[in-house]
């Protein structure tokens, strides 16, 4: 069967676990595969990163009025950030909020140079007024649209082993059944390393710690 929608994807963990007594966990599951996708997931020692591909890059245009500006609420990663000004588009430095404090000045009058990410917030350096607002661009991973209200998104599209191996790892935990966790955990992280290298244009930015 192709894996192409919530219910294709259901039906393939019923036949794969030979399980049709866990219809009512199958969000659970889902939620489950969908967090370890956000956000990744460690199991005694070992690790599964966090999906990172271009399917769950995503570019918003924004009005930058304030110093400090809100994250959107699917935020996971910042790729890039820009603002206008000079009759271009300028890519500005992520730092840490000590780096911002140390080296760039908070004073609005000038366009904004660098910013920090912290408490769920853009902080720009030097600040922005809101009567002068800046047009800008955030292109950042997103987290993916969960299929318990859509009936698909383009991460279960592109690979949907991902997330069979993600609600199986669910649904062995919930089992109890420690032989298939581990072999599910391998087949997850497999194929997690394996769609991180199809990543989009965007070349993260190196945070400026110290």
């Amino acid at each position: 069967m192709t894996i192409s929608t919530y219910t294709n994807l259901k039906q393939e963990v019923e036949d794969w676990s030979h399980r049709t007594d866990l219809t009512s966990k199958m969000d659970t599951f889902c939620q489950f595969a969908e967090q370890i996708i956000n956000y990744g997931y460690e199991r005694g020692g070992r690790v599964i990163q966090g999906l990172r591909s271009k399917e769950m890059e995503k570019r918003e245009s924004q009005s930058f009025n304030a110093t400090f500006f809100p994250l959107p609420t699917d935020y996971i990663e910042m790729i890039a950030l820009e603002v206008e000004y000079s009759g271009r588009r300028n890519p500005l430095r992520q730092v840490s909020p000590q780096i911002l404090d140390s080296t760039y000045s908070l004073s609005n009058g000038s366009n904004p140079r660098a910013y920090t990410i912290q408490n769920s917030q853009i902080e720009f350096r030097p600040g922005i007024d809101a009567s002068a607002p800046y047009t800008g661009e955030l292109t950042y991973y997103a987290e993916v649209p969960t299929l318990t209200s859509n009936s698909t998104n383009d991460v279960l599209s592109a690979t949907p082993m991902i997330y069979l191996g993600g609600m199986m790892l669910a649904l062995s935990l919930y089992a109890q059944d420690e032989e298939q966790t581990d072999v599910w955990f391998g087949m997850l992280n497999s194929a997690m390393k394996g769609a991180n290298k199809n990543k989009g244009k965007y070349v993260l930015p190196q945070v400026r710690i110290a």
